[in-house]
């Protein structure tokens, strides 16, 4: 056999190797990636309830009295679940949901990440599953009247880190509601994410509050 033809069919020969390796190492690679999101799609429907639109039987009726005596809002929710920390799990493993917050009402834990009081943006499609839930909150038990204010003041439509600073009587508001309003704004200017997190944090502060659907 001619030298060149023995040394192309030892190099066909050295390619097919190659060519056979890569693939089985992609192959491979192919495989741990789909069973890591099997089991990570199988954990999370283990911890997480979404709630949507159509499931009746989760919701909870607001009686006439609580809405008369209620101020209304509507969050963007995401899922509902049993405990914090997998709330706090959930958010953390969704980039999308880093300005997401958790709210307890009961014993469930919901992933809110805005809250509108009337007027809601027409929603754009999103990977994660989500819906606008209607609730009421109530501040009828609340004995300091800074409390009752400030819960009142986030009804207001466009809400901005300039309408907070143009209050006249900030003495009639909680002494932290500035400090908070300037770290909210440092990472978002949206009015709903603005009075999420206002609402959040004097929620989870103060016992008083009460939230119902």
């Amino acid at each position: 056999m001619p030298i060149g033809r023995r040394s192309n069919t030892r190099k066909k020969v050295i390619l097919a190797g190659v060519q056979g390796l890569i693939i089985g190492v992609v192959g491979v690679l192919l495989f741990g990636l789909i069973l890591n999101l099997a089991n990570d799609k199988k954990v999370k429907s283990e911890e997480v309830k979404v709630t949507t639109p159509t499931d009746e039987k989760d919701k909870v009726e607001a009686t006439s009295e609580v809405e008369g005596k209620s101020l209304p809002f509507q969050a963007k929710q995401y899922g509902m679940f049993t405990s914090k920390d997998s709330a706090m799990s959930f958010i953390g493993s969704q980039p999308s949901l880093a300005k997401a917050s958790v709210f307890q009402v009961g014993n469930e834990f919901f992933v809110w990440s805005d809250l509108y009081v009337t007027t809601i943006p027409t929603q754009e499609a999103e990977v994660l599953p989500t819906f606008v839930k209607s609730l009421y909150v109530s501040t009828n038990t609340c004995d300091d009247p800074k409390v009752k204010k400030v819960i009142d003041l986030i009804q207001q439509e466009n809400l901005t880190k300039n309408f907070f600073e143009s209050i006249a009587k900030k003495e009639d508001y909680p002494a932290d509601l500035m400090e908070i309003v300037q770290a909210i704004s440092a990472f978002s200017d949206s009015p709903s994410i603005l009075r999420m997190h206002v609402f959040s944090h004097y929620a989870s502060t103060n016992n008083c509050i009460k939230l119902n659907f």
